[in-house]
């Protein structure tokens, strides 16, 4: 092993180590620990900050602020040599991304829940305990229990009496049945990740906004210093304090009221606009909160992406001044429409400009693809192609075995990784941190099939219960999701471990790293899920809001599952619309198309098919005016000081971002403190979720 000796200690230092070793691993579940294990008690029983809560997780960046700051910066200063180089703190990082797709929104907030509040909520609801008993589902999916007033069923609710034991063994079966079916799940996330990687790193550039602030963090310091140049720029620090003093002063607020004044940060219009036509704007067009993490994100995007993503919302609120009064509405049933033809354009249109290596990955798969080739990073495309057709096609088999038809488990599969890649598309050019398809449920399609179009082909009640579980479950809340963070930790390797590197026998390991991740991850999370659920009736906060996770057990259940269910079982076949579903789907599938088109046609057009997808979605309507400051802010910067300037102001905007998610994580930490102490604490959400 060669050395080289550092300019400031004189200490040698080895060769570079590989990226994947004992100790990165290990850091990473450390990481994966933290994450899966505190978030639960975090999210449920304290009802703090999210520990996760979007794809900017503050939990990871207070983890790893903590290792960098505290434990890495002093090694490199004083013991170089055994200092965590960019590569290992990359794989720890990818590691515990990941498994903050587990804990809470992703997974365990929604999948423990449901398996008890479909059987709970059937004790006083005679029409949802038919329901449920008529779709004759296989007892292995749920808990074992002797009926629905059963302790299993009943202390999840509400809590195991002192000295009784929280009844693990009736969750062993359906932790070993549904880890299977996840286990296929990211298997096809990580298939599809590796996929992708090189068209939208390589091919396309995309900007990867959130995996540059990663690897900001992660980069190596300059030799004889501890913190890299980030940590060490005046701007970076500057642009946190600065953040962190008004949040915190607003956070003293909450405790304090009468001896520290509140500093506004955001606006409230709604009795300004409450005269024609200006009535008719949506809530989030009247009262904005500014979001400092969101303007700091904006300058990284793309002008014409950001653009868009505040224009559309402008456009369809002076559309509503227009046509409402004329008796006209948008209905969210005409807009579940828009956005099903939207996503399905959107994605087509990602197949189509890739196409060239899609093809390449398909000639690998059937052993045709010449030597001088791209072979694929992390996987080698001819397995990374056939893992994806059989995680698909083990997906279809258990949702079949579970009860669904043949068609029914195709067509759902397939819509879940349609979003999914949509997502991770749609994170990989915008970095925006919170994103949502809630608008378009996965058992949508099939509402279309039966009554939109002339032949009516409706599918199982099995199939369609399936769909519904699986929307609220894993697609309406979508800020949390895994192929993101999949996606985003690929892309954070390959600007620091596996930067000039691309031989998947050599980065296969980290692959590996990731699903050892995932694994650890679904067992912890899966436990921590279930003790803070048998042990807490109700939130220790002063809300002492009971169940737990009330939206998870309680309402999600009832409207995201049995609700569409019962309407689909109906003679109606689905829910009862005044609209033309088949106009709608057209009509957002068409102008998706023609914005598709333009941009890749006009090098001057300015609108970018994403503003339109997100445009009914709820965390546009919260964040469209951060995104309208922070590209104002970017333009401005540009064409006042030039390239040389916007440069300059690099390390400025990531202090905005580090500088509200650790403000958040910080107060996180202090709410935690007086809960310990027993004194009252606030919940102190800093991040749009």
């Amino acid at each position: 092993m060669t050395a080289r000796n550092d300019d400031a200690t004189g200490e040698p230092i080895p060769a570079r180590r590989r990226a994947v070793n004992l100790r990165s691993v290990l850091l990473g579940l450390v990481g994966v620990a933290f994450i899966c294990g505190l978030t639960p008690y975090n999210d449920f029983v304290v009802n703090n900050t999210y520990l996760v809560g979007n794809f900017l997780p503050i939990g990871l960046l207070l983890f790893f602020l903590l290792v960098i700051m505290l434990v890495n910066a002093p090694l490199w200063r004083f013991a170089p040599r055994h200092a965590l180089s960019s590569g290992e703190l990359a794989v720890a990082l990818g590691m515990t991304l990941v498994s903050c797709a587990l804990p809470s929104s992703g997974l365990m907030r929604y999948l423990p829940a449901f398996l008890v509040g479909l059987q709970y909520h059937g004790i006083a609801d005679a029409e949802f305990r038919r329901c449920i008993s008529d779709l004759n589902l296989p007892a292995w999916i749920f808990p074992q229990f002797e009926s629905p007033s059963d302790p299993v069923i009943q202390d999840y609710w509400g809590r195991v009496l002192p000295g009784e034991m929280i009844p693990w063994a009736a969750w062993v079966t359906p932790a070993i049945a549904w880890g299977i079916l996840l286990a296929a799940m990211y298997g096809a996330v990580i298939c599809i990740s590796v996929i992708v990687r090189r068209q939208w790193v390589e091919n396309e550039r995309l900007p990867f906004p959130l995996a540059s602030i990663y690897v900001s963090l992660v980069e190596e310091p300059q030799p004889g210093h501890g913190l890299n140049a980030l940590f060490r720029s005046r701007g970076f620090w500057m642009a946190l304090a600065a953040v962190f003093v008004m949040h915190s002063i607003n956070a003293l607020n909450l405790y304090w009221p009468k001896y520290v004044e509140r500093i506004p940060l955001g606006f409230n219009m709604g009795a300004i606009f409450s005269e024609e036509p200006w009535r008719y704007t949506e809530w989030g067009f009247k009262s904005q909160t500014l979001y400092f993490s969101i303007i700091g994100i904006t300058f990284f995007l793309q002008t014409k992406i950001a653009f868009s993503l505040w224009f559309f919302f402008i456009a369809v609120q002076v559309t509503r001044m227009l046509i409402v009064p004329q008796g006209w509405e948008i209905t969210t049933g005409m807009q579940t429409d828009q956005l099903f033809g939207a996503v399905l354009v959107f994605a087509a249109t990602v197949l189509w400009i890739g196409r060239n290596h899609w093809l390449l990955v398909m000639r690998h798969m059937l052993g045709r693809a010449t030597a001088d080739e791209p072979r694929g990073k992390y996987l080698p495309y001819s397995i990374a192609g056939w893992g994806l057709v059989g995680c698909w096609l083990a997906m279809a088999a258990w949702l079949v075995a579970a009860g669904a038809s043949v068609a029914g488990a195709v067509v759902l599969v397939g819509m879940l990784m349609v979003l999914f890649m949509v997502i991770a598309r749609v994170v990989a050019e915008t970095g925006l941190i919170f994103v949502q398809f809630s608008l378009l449920p996965l058992w949508r399609p099939w509402t279309f099939l039966g009554t939109a179009l002339p032949f009516g082909w409706r599918t199982t009640p099995q199939s369609f219960f399936y769909s519904a579980m699986f929307t609220g479950m894993l697609s309406h809340d979508m800020r949390e999701t895994s192929s993101v963070y999949t996606t985003q930790s690929l892309k954070v390797a390959d600007d620091t471990a596996y930067a000039n590197d691309d031989s998947w026998r050599r980065s296969l390991a980290f692959v590996v790293a990731l699903a050892l991740a995932l694994l650890t991850g679904y067992l912890i999370s899966g436990a921590s899920t279930l003790y803070v659920e048998y042990t807490h009736a109700s939130t220790v906060d002063r809300l002492q809001a009971t169940p737990i996770n009330g939206y998870g057990v309680d309402a999600a259940p009832r409207y995201q599952v049995i609700s569409p269910t019962r309407d689909y079982l109906s003679s109606a076949g689905g829910p009862n619309e005044a609209h033309s579903r088949l106009g709608h789907f057209t009509f957002g599938a068409a102008l998706t198309a023609m914005l598709g088109v333009l941009r890749l046609r006009l090098a001057w057009w300015p609108l970018h098919p994403v503003g339109f997808l997100l445009v009914y979605s709820y965390p546009i309507m919260t964040i469209w005016f951060s995104i309208f400051v922070g590209w104002l802010a970017k333009v401005l910067i540009v064409k006042f000081g030039g390239i040389e300037l916007f440069r300059a102001a690099r390390n400025v905007f990531i202090g905005l971002i580090i500088g509200e998610a650790g403000t958040a994580a910080v107060w996180l930490v202090v709410s935690f403190v007086r809960l310990w102490l027993g004194l009252e604490y606030y919940s102190v959400r800093l991040l749009p979720g």
